[in-house]
C-alpha cells in the first residue's frame, strides 16, 4: 500500500536526492504523486555549474517489515567447472579494489525447492581500525604515536541483516559460487519497471522517470546518472544480468524505497565530525590543511542544519586531536542524532578530483576501495542501521553532485573506524582532492564552503522526509 497522498507528494517535492518509484508503484501514477528520492532537480544527471570564487592566497607556512511471507523464492544453482572455487572468503585491505568475480561456464541449472537459508553471524565482532593500505593510521595522516584505536561492536547483528528480501514478490534466487544473486527480471517485475534490456554487457531498467545502468562483470551502478559502487559485480548467465542478493537488500532497495527502510529512527540533532585537527592536519592542499578546511566546514554546515530546526553537536569546535573512538563515543552518547564526518582527500598526484561518500560495509561484502577495506563477515555495530546509512550518504551525495560540476567518485563501501563502531545512522563525506589546483582553491573559498553545507543540509531535511513516511506506513 502507498504512503498516503499527502505524504507522497511532500516526499517528491523535498526529496531532490534519489529513487522515484515505490515497491508496486503504478507505471500510470502521475509524476508528481510518485514516492521517492532522486528528484527534478538531478534531472537525469545534469548538474548545474557553480561560478568558480576567486583564488585564496597560496599556503606559505610549512609547518603543518516485511508484512507477511510471500511467495517462496525460486533458487537456482549454477555449478561452476571443476577446479573453479569461490573467492568469497575473508580477507584483509588491499591497495586496489576487490577483483571481480571470475567468470565460468555454468552447467546445466537445478532447481531447488527450499528457501535459502538465511546467512549466520560469526561468534565473535571486531572493528576493521581506519587505516589506509600503508598503515599510516587515520586516512593515511596520523603519525605512529596516534594509530587509530580498535572499535568494538556493542550490539548483535541480526542473522538477517544481509539476505531479508523485500516480502510479497516470486523472486528468482541463482546461486554462483555459493553466493545468492537476483535476476533482473525479478527487479524488472517488483519494482515495476517499464522497460528491461540486456544488450551485450549493459543492463538498462528504465520508468517514466527513472533509470538504472549497470554493466555485466562491473561493480558500478548509475541511478540516474549518480553513482554507486556495488559490494560485487553484476553477473550473467544464460542471458540473464544477476545483481547479488546484499547489493539488491542493502543498496538498491533502500535508494528506490526509503519510504520502507526500517532501520532508520526519529532524530532531531546532527553530530558533525570535522576530521583531523591539533597535530594531525590531515593532508596538506595548495591553499591549506584539510584539518582547517573541515572545520571551517562543520562551523558553516552547524550553521545551516540549526537554520532548518536541528540541533548539532560537534565532536571538535576547535583546532584539537580528538581520538578516533572518541568520535565514535560522540556521536553514540547523543541521542535522537545521526553522524556526519567531514573529510576531504588527497591523491599522489595533482591529477585525482571529485566527491565521493562512504557509508558502513554490509556484512558478507568487502570494501569497495583500498582504504577501509576488507571483508565484514561476521558484522558490525554500524550494521544495525545498513539501509538508513545508504539512504543518508545517496541524500548528501546525490544532492551536492547536483549542485557542482565535480566529478562523481560515487557512493561507496569502507569500514572506517568512525563508522564501525557508530550506533547512529552515519556517513564519511570527502568534500573534495586539497591535492588537485583547482578542487583545492574551491575548497578554500568560503563560497563553495556555503554551497556545499547548503546542500548537505538539504539533504539532511530529505532524508528525515523520507524516514518520516516509513515511519507512517509501518504505524
Amino acid at each position: 500500500m502507498l504512503a498516503p497522498l499527502r505524504t507522497v507528494r511532500t516526499l517528491t517535492l523535498a526529496l531532490t536526492t534519489l529513487a522515484f518509484v515505490a515497491a508496486q508503484a503504478d507505471v500510470n501514477t502521475p509524476e508528481e504523486d510518485k514516492p521517492g528520492f532522486i528528484g527534478r532537480v538531478l534531472s537525469f544527471g545534469k548538474k548545474k555549474e557553480e561560478a568558480p570564487p576567486p583564488p585564496p592566497a597560496p599556503l606559505v607556512e610549512e609547518k603543518p517489515k516485511p508484512t507477511s511471507p510471500g511467495p517462496k523464492p525460486k533458487v537456482t544453482t549454477i555449478k561452476p567447472k571443476s577446479g573453479s572455487s569461490s573467492k568469497s572468503s575473508a580477507t584483509s585491505a588491499k591497495k586496489t579494489n576487490p577483483a571481480p568475480a571470475k567468470k565460468s561456464t555454468p552447467a546445466p541449472a537445478v532447481v531447488k525447492k527450499t528457501e535459502v537459508p538465511a546467512t549466520k553471524p560469526a561468534d565473535t565482532e571486531k572493528a576493521m581500525a581506519g587505516k589506509d593500505s600503508d598503515g599510516d593510521g587515520e586516512f593515511g595522516h596520523a603519525k605512529d604515536d596516534d594509530k587509530p584505536e580498535e572499535v568494538k561492536p556493542t550490539a548483535p547483528v541480526r542473522p538477517d541483516v544481509a539476505t531479508k528480501l523485500p516480502s510479497n514478490a516470486g523472486w528468482q534466487i541463482v546461486k554462483i559460487n555459493g553466493r545468492d544473486y537476483i535476476t533482473g527480471e525479478s527487479m524488472h517485475q517488483f519494482y515495476r519497471f517499464s522497460s528491461y534490456k540486456v544488450e551485450g554487457k549493459h543492463v538498462w531498467f528504465r520508468s517514466n522517470n527513472l533509470i538504472l545502468k549497470g554493466t555485466i562483470g562491473s561493480q558500478e551502478l548509475l541511478i540516474n546518472n549518480i553513482k554507486f559502487i556495488l559490494s560485487y559485480p553484476v553477473q550473467e548467465s544464460s542471458g540473464r544480468a544477476l545483481f547479488s542478493r546484499i547489493d539488491l537488500c542493502k543498496l538498491i532497495d533502500p535508494v528506490l524505497r526509503p519510504t520502507y527502510i526500517t532501520d532508520g529512527e526519529p532524530f532531531d540533532t546532527v553530530v558533525v565530525d570535522a576530521g583531523h585537527g591539533g597535530h594531525d592536519a590531515g593532508a596538506r592542499g595548495i591553499y591549506g590543511y584539510e584539518k582547517d578546511f573541515a572545520l571551517k566546514m562543520a562551523e558553516v554546515l552547524k550553521r545551516e542544519l540549526t537554520r532548518r530546526g536541528f540541533k548539532v553537536v560537534m565532536t571538535r569546535s576547535t583546532d584539537t586531536f580528538i581520538t578516533l573512538s572518541g568520535r565514535v563515543a560522540v556521536a553514540n552518547s547523543t541521542p535522537n542524532s545521526i553522524f556526519l564526518s567531514l573529510h576531504f582527500n588527497s591523491g599522489p598526484n595533482s591529477v585525482a578530483s571529485g566527491i565521493e561518500t562512504f557509508a558502513l560495509t554490509p556484512q558478507g561484502s568487502s570494501a569497495s576501495l583500498e582504504r577501509g577495506g576488507g571483508y565484514n563477515a561476521s558484522g558490525l555495530t554500524g550494521n544495525s542501521h545498513d539501509s538508513a546509512n545508504i539512504a543518508l550518504a545517496t541524500a548528501v551525495h546525490a544532492m551536492v553532485i547536483s549542485k557542482f560540476k565535480f566529478v562523481d567518485r560515487g557512493i561507496k563501501r569502507a569500514q572506517w573506524s568512525v563508522l564501525t563502531g557508530c550506533k547512529r545512522p552515519g556517513i564519511l563525506f570527502e568534500g573534495g582532492f586539497v591535492t588537485n589546483g583547482n578542487e583545492c582553491r574551491l575548497i578554500a573559498s568560503d563560497t563553495y564552503r556555503q554551497s556545499v553545507t547548503s546542500a548537505i543540509a538539504d539533504a539532511v531535511v530529505n532524508y528525515r522526509t523520507a524516514l518520516r513516511g516509513a515511519m507512517t506506513r509501518t504505524r
